[in-house]
Formats: structure tokens, sequence, C-alpha cells
């Protein structure tokens, strides 16, 4: 069983099986993107869990909050030094060959979490990396899928900004 069907049994959630535009989105991003990030997208579409933690997903058709906060970022990042100093060390994720951090989610405490992305690796090895407002910062190796998944249901995961399972079942809420 996948990360992604676990997380969907954790939440008690029916997929959508939204047709998502993955290949427009991709051209838009210059870069292929995880496969379990996209099955994600696909059964649960954009939302947050547990009031907590809101995935930058997708729904139908070539929509992406994931390629909105990406621009969003790297127009941060070009304004001015400030801007830039705020990815360090990792800087943004280029397509053209510079690694860096690719934020697919965030959290309602100010939490950032990210893909350590390259352009030279397959897109299911990029690391989770973790961050808080204060720019304390974790890696994590493991998918997407799997950090969301241990983040809510598992009790022994060391979470990550005081958040972790507490035991009580987690639930998705789609954006309206």
């Amino acid at each position: 069983m996948s990360w992604v069907d676990q997380l969907m049994r954790a939440v008690r959630d029916r997929p959508l099986g939204l047709a998502i535009d993955w290949s427009e989105i991709e051209t838009r991003m210059g870069s292929a993107l995880p496969t379990d990030y996209k099955n994600l997208c696909e059964v649960l579409g954009s939302g947050h869990f547990c009031d907590y933690l809101t995935i930058y997903g997708s729904t139908e058709g070539p929509d992406s909050q994931l390629a909105d906060v990406y621009e969003e970022n790297w127009q941060i990042a070009e304004e001015d030094e400030v801007g830039r100093c705020i990815y360090l060390p990792h800087g943004l994720f280029r397509p053209t060959g510079q690694r860096g951090l690719l934020q697919w989610g965030a959290s309602s405490q100010g939490d950032e979490f990210a893909w350590i992305a390259d352009s030279t690796t397959s897109p299911e090895s990029w690391p989770v990396l973790a961050r808080d407002d204060a720019q304390q910062s974790r890696r994590f190796d493991m998918s997407m899928s799997e950090f969301v998944y241990r983040l809510l249901v598992d009790e022994s995961f060391e979470g990550f900004g005081g958040f972790g399972a507490t035991g009580q079942a987690p639930y998705f809420t789609p954006s309206s």
C-alpha cells in the first residue's frame, strides 16, 4: 500500500479522481514532479490537514497552487537581497540545474515544507525539508506523502515545530 493510500485511509476520505493537467503544470514549472505528490493531488485536490498543514495542491485542469507559490517565491527572491537570504543555504530550485527548495506546503504556525529539489536526480528521490519561521530546518529522507502521513498519524515520529501525531484521527479539509 502506498503512502498516499495510507494517508487516505487515515483521514477516511474518498478519492476524488481529479483530472489534473500535469503536462501543463510541469511545463510551466520546467520540471517533473514527484509521483506521490501528483497522486495525492488527484485523490484530495488542495486543502489542509488538521487545521495545521496546507498542501499546495492542484485541482482539475492546469491550475496549480504549487506553481503559483514557486513563481511567488522567485519573485520574492529576485526583489532584494533580504528576499534571497530567506532561502539560504539551499537557495531556490531552478530546473536549469540549480538545486534548491521547491515549497509544497506550509503550516498555520508559519512553518514551510519543501523538497530539496535537484534537476539532476529523479523527483522520487527528493528529500523533504521542514523549516520554521526562525529559519531552523530539518531534513527528512522520505517522500512528501510519507512525511505527511508520519506527521499526522505516527506518534513515534518526531514531528516538526511542536506538531506531531496526537492519537486523534487526522482529517482533511478541502480548499473552498
